[in-house]
């Protein structure tokens, strides 16, 4: 019987920008993008709940322990990187953020390599931990 381990991290980039469309990025990059907002959409909730967007937005899922529990985030960074020029003339900015949902205490660990992609991209790391839902 397999244990969920103690600890389950989800690693992610946030693209937005005023001009930025993520069904643009998408197609030109070949990376899935998800929540994908259109600049001009018309939000369902939020700070612009009922108003048009000013701004397009988009998340790439870098690594997640609740889909692939134990995985490398190597590969997304890499193709991530790759591909941050292109998505930087589309008009994103990008932002990383690392969410931990811990069941005793906030153990996580990423390897060298990961830490030096994370590094390479060049972009703010944000670490967010939260007991897991019960």
């Amino acid at each position: 019987m397999s244990q969920r381990p103690a600890a389950r991290r989800f690693l992610y980039c946030l693209l937005q920008g005023d001009t930025f469309s993520p069904s643009l990025a998408e197609a030109r990059t070949g990376l899935l993008l998800l929540d994908q907002n259109e600049p001009g959409d018309v939000a369902p909730s939020g700070r612009y709940e009922g108003k048009a967007l000013p701004y397009g937005s988009a998340m790439r899922v870098l690594l997640d322990d609740d889909l692939e529990p134990g995985a490398s985030a190597l590969e997304p960074l890499r193709a991530l990187k790759a591909r941050l020029p292109e998505l930087r003339a589309l008009g994103a900015t990008a932002s990383l953020f690392l969410v931990v949902a811990y069941e005793r205490e906030c153990h996580f660990a990423l390897s060298p390599e990961e830490l030096a992609e994370l590094a390479g991209l060049g972009l703010p790391l944000s670490v967010s931990c939260h007991p897991a839902a019960t």
